[in-house]
């Protein structure tokens, strides 16, 4: 990593997304979705220019961009000029001058789809994004905790001539934001086709993004990660070269095992996908709940029983280096029925691993199933001990 302006050819952004489709545990767009998206930015231009958050001016204009809604649904979009017409809507609304456009989180599409913004409006990318992984909702990023304003927040809708846009509220909060996207993509004709969009948000000063009070507002440096876990995978040796580079960070990271996937159950929660994927390791039926992306990993029959809890993060592969996220597994699974997939157990960053978090995950594994009762550090709550990520 280095202070000066970073170029990414195609091939550097197709490992970005490969990487980041592991790194996004589960979630964050399926993998299968960014071809044609890459093929569009590189229609206008031949590279995207990628700064560090510290580089960014105190007064420059940053917005968010992403696609959101069903994982699921999403096939089939290309997503072309939607982002970046809610980013010009944002623009608009929120009176800021946008030069820079940053990622949500970090996932195979929602790490390519602000590139799309770069190259169509000729700005520079920052290496910042608001989770370090791949997230189910809104509140739950660290733009959210850090407090910065979410509204105006405009969405946008793909596969409709001129992408028709809506907005949120000028004032609405996170919580207010995710409700209100939640119901246009799922009752707006505009967007009920896919129950997705191109969503634009969290318009703010450099400073902002740049600011560690009261916490820091932005991860960075994952864009540079995912790109060398993208190269990772394409070793002769991916499984190792994988867990390389991430101890080379000075990551947290336990190899759970490789076991062949023997279900996958969904079912939507509102706009989002919802179920579990269920494996069989050596010794036990290892479960993982999730939410668009993966809330944890279950381990009712292992001895002692024992859980991983998001927001530390379970991230999937082949073992001959294919990310997977849970279309991705779904898609597999229902083409080949039971395969290989080895799993990785990885320590979220510390800005998001905190108690509230790891809270907000037991809540929608209890809501998925009921027969959990767990909660971040509350060994008499517990069904399970808590584990470590690194213990397993």
């Amino acid at each position: 990593m280095t202070d000066k302006v970073r170029k990414l050819d195609r091939k550097a952004v197709e490992k970005v997304a490969k990487g980041a489709c592991f790194l996004g545990s589960g979630g964050g767009g399926p993998l299968s979705i960014t071809p044609v998206i890459i093929d569009t930015i590189f229609k206008h231009v031949e590279h995207i220019s990628v700064v560090d958050i510290s580089q960014v001016p105190d007064e420059a204009g940053v917005a968010i961009v992403a696609g959101m809604g069903s994982p699921e649904s999403s096939e089939g979009i290309t997503f072309d000029t939607a982002p970046a017409a809610a980013f010009d809507e944002l623009g608009r609304l929120s009176g800021i001058d946008l030069d820079y456009v940053a990622a949500v989180e970090v996932g195979a599409a929602n790490s390519v789809i602000p590139m799309l913004v770069a190259a169509q409006r000729g700005i520079p990318l920052v290496d910042a994004n608001g989770a370090g992984r791949a997230v189910p909702t809104l509140p739950t990023t660290t733009f959210a905790k850090a407090g910065v304003r979410a509204g105006p927040a405009v969405l946008s809708a793909v596969g409709v001539p001129h992408n028709p846009c809506q907005h949120s509220p000028l004032d609405a909060n996170a919580e207010q934001v995710e409700d209100w996207a939640q119901q246009v993509l799922t009752t707006n004709p505009d967007f009920t086709r896919y129950k997705a969009g191109a969503v634009s948000l969290w318009a703010m000063r450099g400073a902002k993004l740049k600011s560690q009070e009261p916490q820091a507002t932005a991860i960075g440096g994952d864009l540079w990660l995912a790109e060398q876990i993208g190269a990772a995978l394409a070793s002769p040796a991916p499984l190792q070269a994988v867990e390389e580079v991430l101890r080379a960070q000075r990551r947290k990271v336990a190899f759970l095992g490789t076991g062949k996937v023997v279900s996958v159950r969904e079912r939507a929660v509102g706009a989002l996908d919802g179920g579990m994927v269920s494996v069989v390791m050596d010794d036990y039926l290892l479960q993982l709940p999730f939410l668009n992306e993966f809330l944890g990993a279950l381990a009712w029959d292992a001895s002692p029983p024992r859980y991983l809890l998001g927001p530390d993060m379970i991230c999937c592969m082949t073992p001959d280096g294919a990310p997977l996220s849970n279309p991705e597994i779904r898609r597999r699974f229902s083409r080949q029925g039971a395969f290989e997939m080895s799993v990785f157990g990885i320590e979220a960053d510390a800005v998001i691993r905190q108690p509230d978090m790891f809270e907000y995950f037991a809540s929608h594994i209890n809501a998925l199933c009921p027969a959990f009762d767990g909660a971040y550090l509350r060994p008499g709550a517990l069904a399970m001990n808590w584990t470590q990520v690194e213990q397993w």
